[in-house]
């Protein structure tokens, strides 16, 4: 079950009862119509930026999600779709922008963003070939998969599919599709060793 709430440029309407949204606060920032907030159950949010420019854009927080300070998710354009799964954990300073119509930042179950995380479908301005005048860097959207672990100063760039099971290491710039159960390290990143699995235990 979800508290929901819509958006008519910066008015909000909550139209649930049954989700308790006081661990839930939201800095807002709202133009368009049709735009969607919705929250699951047991969901503690810690003050994020919402800014949404465009109609018909959804943001979907799944039940017992964490999301810490000085994190944001911007969605800016048509048809936009930002999802994260369920179990999922956010440290602090993560930046999500999902920009151009259509696309989408999905996220899937029980993943861990550790902080100063960026994760990007376009790259906010065009690039043309000279020649031709066709445009040469076309927004893509993103997808994680289950239970992957992000460490810090790391970016997720447009086209980015990282494969359920996988570890994104530190100072990582993402930019393709990766497998399953996959350490991916570097710039651009590369897969370092296949075959691994992590848990959230801490050490210490």
């Amino acid at each position: 079950m979800f508290g929901i709430l819509t958006g008519i440029r910066s008015y909000f309407n909550i139209r649930s009862s049954l989700v308790n949204l006081s661990n839930a606060k939201f800095k807002y920032d709202i133009i368009g119509k049709n735009n969607m907030i919705m929250i699951g159950r047991g969901c503690r949010v810690v003050k994020p930026v919402i800014r949404i420019r465009g109609t018909n854009n959804k943001i979907v927080f799944e039940n017992n999600i964490y999301i810490g300070k000085g994190c944001s998710f911007w969605l800016e354009g048509n048809n936009i779709e930002i999802i994260i799964g369920k179990d999922s954990s956010f440290t602090h300073s993560v930046h999500f922008c999902a920009q151009e119509d259509n696309t989408s930042i999905r996220i899937g179950e029980d993943c861990m963003f550790s902080n100063t995380i960026v994760v990007r479908t376009s790259d906010s301005h065009p690039i043309y070939d000279k020649i031709s005048n066709k445009r040469i860097n076309p927004a893509k959207s993103v997808v994680l998969g289950n239970h992957v672990w992000v460490a810090p100063n790391t970016k997720i760039m447009k086209g980015a599919i990282i494969g359920s099971g996988s570890i994104i290491g530190s100072n990582t710039i993402a930019n393709r599709e990766y497998p399953e159960n996959s350490l991916i390290v570097g710039m651009p990143g590369k897969v370092v060793k296949t075959d691994i699995y992590w848990t959230r235990e801490k050490l210490f």
